[in-house]
């Protein structure tokens, strides 16, 4: 997960499922990020076969990191933008959501496997093993996501944008020319 570590982030949430993980063994959660629960989600990884890394990377760096993932879990009860689990899809990891109604990131999940109910470490292990246990299906929707990424990526926004503003004139040009 990449994000501030503080207590609407839910990095406690991927911590906790991983002994219900029957992965729990072999997986090694990366945190990109820095925050006021450091010492406590240090603390809370001590539990794990494999304790938790955190870092706090460059742009380059975390591409390179996110290239090396086999998952993104975004674990947010709270999130307005969304901006760093589009950069994970973005790079062709499939996500795993936290389906939270405060939350604006659970609309880029494509589909409901990669969603999870919110603060529920059992459901997320549930959620996580399932995309272990199905390679063929997570290469493939790992392509889709990727696709999908590229109507937030910045030519496509800008180009939308300027559809709108285009569209807006043509509008207003349109009922000037009505009212005169």
């Amino acid at each position: 997960m990449v994000g501030r570590l503080s207590g609407e982030k839910r990095q406690d949430v991927i911590i906790n499922a991983v002994p219900f993980s029957k992965y729990a063994d072999r997986i090694q959660l990366v945190f990109a990020g820095k925050g006021p629960k450091y010492d406590e989600y240090v603390e809370l990884g001590k539990q794990l076969k494999n304790p938790p890394q955190f870092v706090f990377l460059t742009k380059n760096e975390l591409i390179h990191l996110l290239a090396q993932t086999d998952l993104y879990v975004h674990a947010s009860d709270m999130e307005s933008e969304a901006i760093s689990c589009i950069e994970a899809f973005a790079t062709g990891l499939v996500p795993v959501i936290a389906n939270s109604e405060d939350s604006a990131t659970p609309q880029f999940a494509l589909d409901g496997r990669s969603l999870f109910a919110p603060g529920r470490p059992k459901d997320l292990a549930r959620a996580i093993d399932w995309w272990l246990d199905h390679p063929d299906e997570k290469a493939k929707m790992e392509r889709e996501y990727a696709e999908a990424a590229k109507k937030y990526d910045i030519d496509t926004s800008v180009r939308l944008c300027e559809q709108m503003f285009r569209e807006a004139i043509e509008e207003m040009e349109n009922q000037e020319k009505n009212h005169a």
